[in-house]
């Protein structure tokens, strides 16, 4: 099944300055899906809430994030250069409104408004690189500069006292998003011609649901194993702060995975390379699993982030390159909330049913599940470039 897309010739790589840009931007975008535990700690310490209530107030800025993403993307490129300076103000007045507000409600309202700005940063940034030659490349250097930001940050809130973390963890993201925005700003062209009408050409419906169908396995499975490290950690001996700080050192250290995508030379041997990180991903989650100590608990982690972000930045690249505005890959944010939220809803009940060694086994299968999908998206990433060059040959 097909469908009816304009479609350009690839446009060329984005310089380095371009990119430290936009991975700035992205950042910025994905700080409140990176951070979620910490805010929802925030919210119950501040307002002496329960977990689940904390976890619905942080849920609506997720939610606010896949408004943006699946019901605007095309109007936010559209108005992109406006939509960028829109969206980084009202970050910045989210942040700022989430430090000050005194009631539960209002602290709803600054998170949900919030997420939606973040959400169009997203789609600004997933239209700077929508069609662009080595996309991958550009993805993998995107994501390892972001989570060099986001994964500092993490690091510096496991080590804040708990009693600074209900109004300081907000007025940390406020200052951040003030600093980022100078340099943010003007992103906007970097979206080109993208929303200009163009030659006939077809969307490939396969590819892409192909792409989502890993998506959903990728970050369900990451999910699961995230919601219960935690009790994993505890029954490797570790206090919840020692957790916490480990977490927090593994994911900084993990978006080094993205290295690998963002290097030349990867890109003709994508299938191998991502092959071998669901590999190594099936391998880190039982090892996991077994965690008896600190190091093992650590490493494991690392070993787990790391080849997952090995992966993203393929998949997302292999997204862009059929995107023309940023639409795609932004709504592929709402498949990937789909298969977290899955993750996530089942992880805990799995965990207490068959333990953590059988629900390792069950993870890992799920990632071997993701192979041959890995395969059908490549080739037919490569049919239908391959059918682009002929159209697009002199008759």
């Amino acid at each position: 099944m097909k469908s009816t897309l304009a479609a350009t010739p690839m446009r060329p790589e984005l310089s380095s300055g371009a990119v430290i840009r936009l991975a700035l931007a992205y950042s910025l975008a994905t700080s409140g899906l990176v951070l979620t535990p910490f805010l929802v700690a925030a919210v119950m310490l501040r307002f002496q809430l329960d977990e689940s209530i904390a976890t619905q107030i942080a849920g609506v800025e997720i939610l606010g994030v896949a408004l943006s993403c699946a019901f605007m993307p095309r109007w936010i490129a559209r108005a992109s250069r406006s939509s960028t300076l829109v969206a980084i103000l009202g970050v910045i007045a989210g942040q700022l409104f989430s430090a000050l507000a005194t009631t539960i409600t209002a602290i709803s309202i600054a998170r949900g408004f919030t997420g939606i700005c973040e959400g169009a940063l997203f789609v600004i940034v997933a239209a700077g690189i929508s069609q662009r030659v080595a996309a991958d490349r550009l993805w993998g250097k995107i994501n390892l500069l972001a989570g060099i930001i986001n994964g500092s940050i993490l690091v510096i809130i496991s080590y804040l006292p708990q009693g600074w973390l209900g109004r300081w963890l907000f007025l940390l993201l406020f200052a951040v998003a003030v600093l980022a925005a100078p340099v943010i700003h003007g992103i906007g062209r970097f979206t080109g011609q993208t929303a200009q009408s163009r030659p006939s050409s077809r969307m490939p419906i396969r590819l892409v649901l192909t792409i989502w169908i890993i998506t959903v396995l990728v970050y369900g499975i990451q999910a699961s194993q995230w919601a219960v490290s935690g009790i994993v950690g505890s029954h490797a001996g570790l206090s919840p702060s020692m957790i916490g700080i480990l977490l927090s050192v593994s994911s900084l250290l993990g978006f080094a995975g993205a290295v690998i995508p963002s290097l030349r030379v990867s890109h003709p041997h994508r299938l191998a390379i991502i092959w071998l990180a669901q590999l190594g991903l099936i391998g880190s989650i039982i090892w996991f699993f077994r965690a008896t100590d600190g190091w093992s608990y650590f490493l494991s982690q690392l070993a787990l982030n790391c080849s997952f972000f090995v992966i993203i930045p393929f998949m997302t690249g292999l997204l862009s390159e059929v995107d023309p505005d940023g639409s795609l890959v932004a709504r592929s944010v709402v498949v990937t909330f789909i298969g977290a939220g899955l993750g996530t809803a089942v992880a805990g009940s799995l965990f207490a049913q068959f333990g953590g060694i059988q629900l390792s086994y069950g993870l890992g299968l799920g990632i071997a599940a993701a192979l041959p999908f890995v395969w059908l998206a490549l080739r037919g990433s490569g049919l239908h470039v391959a059918g682009t060059s002929t159209q697009q040959l002199p008759g």
